[in-house]
Formats: C-alpha cells, structure tokens, sequence
C-alpha cells in the first residue's frame, strides 16, 4: 500500500539574500561618466556663449545711460567695433552708417535721419531699435540687398 505522505521531510525555502546597492553595476558607471561629460560639456558651451557676448550686455547696459542721439550712436559703434575689424566700421556714418547697421540685423530699419541732431533727446523708438540690434546682430553677415 502506499505509504502516506510526510510532510516532516520539508524544509522552508531560503531565499537568497538582497543584492547589495554597492559597488555598483558596469553600466552604472558608464551612465554615470557620460552624465559628466554632457554636464562638463554644456558648462563650457555656456561660459563659452556668456564670454562671447559680454560685449552685447555692456553695451545693452550702456544703452540704458544713453541721454542724446549722439550717445546712442556712440554705443553701436563701440559694440560694432567688438564684432568687426576696425577698418570695416569705424569710418562709417550717416547713411552708410544705417546701411551697416540694417545689413548685419534682420528686422533693424535704420534710417538717416534718425541721427539728427544728434544732441537731441533719445526717442524710445531709436533707443529699442539700438537695443534690438545689439541683441541680434549678426556678426560677420554681409548685406544682401546690394
């Protein structure tokens, strides 16, 4: 006959202990290195971009001391000379002066005589329009409408 079945024989079942958190997996740290790199990397294309366009924040800065059209003026030239050689800008005025300005910003329309007299009182139009081309000029942009 048969025999009946004993359950004294049985043992429990012993699991295994838990993982342990550290050291870590192989692939933890290349995830790791490569999160570093792209941080390093977004650093220094930021500082980058923040070096080149300090000139743009001075002279946004400056744009806001600005008193007369003259003044104005002034501080397109200094921040053009920042972006060009010398050569290029600093004989340039009046209309070949607006051309510049017009020619290295989409969206500038300078004109002529927004520069006389030029110990007048700064409009606020003049005074965004500046603040526009410093923001946006395009350094190194030809003029295509020649």
């Amino acid at each position: 006959m048969d025999k009946p079945l004993s359950l004294a024989g049985l043992h429990d079942i012993v699991l295994p202990a838990a993982p342990p958190l550290w050291p870590p997996a192989a692939g933890f740290w290349v995830l790791f290195f490569l999160a570093i790199v792209l941080a390093v990397s977004a650093a220094y294309g930021y500082l980058l971009k923040r070096r080149r366009d300090a000139y743009r924040r001075a002279g946004l800065a400056e744009l806001g001391r600005a008193r007369t059209v003259h003044d104005v003026s002034m501080i397109l030239k200094r921040v053009a000379l920042a972006a060009w050689p010398r050569g290029q800008v600093a004989s340039l005025y009046g209309r070949e002066w607006a051309r510049f300005l017009n020619a290295h910003c989409q969206g500038c329309h300078f004109d002529e005589e927004e520069w006389q007299p030029p110990d007048s009182a700064v409009d606020p139009v003049l005074r965004d329009k500046a603040a526009h081309w410093i923001a946006r000029h395009l350094p190194g942009t030809v003029a295509s409408d020649e």
